[in-house]
């Protein structure tokens, strides 16, 4: 599930505080900034580890995911939301190997498996190797390389204000980014403004009154080990998808 999909969870008791001024958006000298911190950004994101909370809503579907990436291994947990169906995903990445248990309309609706499949193997572990590209979307943003990815903008990129989020002042870069549907969005990145500049908050059509994709990402924890650990048991789950 690309983050951009999936909608970032902002803590209740997280305080934001504006304490900066918007610099001169249209000068070349801000634009290079601008793109000179959020390409040390990415730079960034792409080798330490990471936890993020997410939340995003498309079209009527809400998407909340809590995890962590690190440089080979990862986990998360996923929950759609569309109507009156609840979605559950839990997804763990060690190496080689992606691993998912997930409730019956998870197993359907999500991964691809018949109804009968999915009664069967509700909150049961099934493993698949990660170079299967079938299932590749399940692992995305479980690794640095997946983070960085994940976080590309498009440009012009112009620097926004300075705030203050969970006690770190941050430095906002303007950009776009397309949606399923091809559709340009307004993203603000909010990085450390001192030392590097490691992105603490994205924000998708921040000023959307109404939209079709709105979300947020909150980012923490950089450089903290994480260890998730491959379930004891699991079944292979590529026998049981459909063929292609």
């Amino acid at each position: 599930m690309h983050r951009r999909h999936r909608i970032i969870a902002v803590a209740a008791s997280l305080t934001t505080t504006v304490v900066g001024t918007t610099l001169v958006a249209g000068s070349a000298s801000a634009a290079n900034s601008a793109k000179t911190m959020y390409q040390a950004a990415l730079k960034a994101a792409g080798s330490e580890n990471v936890h993020f909370v997410s939340k995003a809503t498309e079209q009527g579907i809400s998407l909340e995911v809590v995890g962590d990436a690190g440089k080979s291994a990862g986990s998360q947990v996923l929950e759609v939301q569309n109507g009156s169906t609840t979605e559950h995903l839990a997804v763990v990445l060690i190496g080689s190997t992606g691993y998912i248990r997930g409730n019956e309309s998870a197993l359907e609706k999500v991964v691809g498996l018949t109804a009968a499949q999915s009664s069967s193997y509700t909150n049961k572990w099934l493993s698949f190797p990660t170079s299967n590209s079938q299932l590749a979307e399940l692992i995305s943003s479980l690794r640095h390389a997946d983070v960085a990815l994940e976080l590309r903008m498009t440009g012009p990129y112009t620097m926004g204000g300075t705030k203050v989020i969970a006690g770190h002042m941050t430095q906002a870069i303007n950009g776009t980014a397309s949606t399923s549907s091809g559709t340009k969005v307004p993203i603000v990145l909010y990085v450390t403004a001192s030392g590097t500049p490691r992105p603490v908050e994205e924000v998708t059509n921040p000023n959307a009154k109404s939209s079709s994709i709105t979300g947020t990402v909150i980012f923490s924890n950089w450089g903290e080990m994480t260890h998730p650990t491959a379930p004891t048991k699991s079944t292979p789950l590529v026998p049981l998808l459909p063929a292609a």
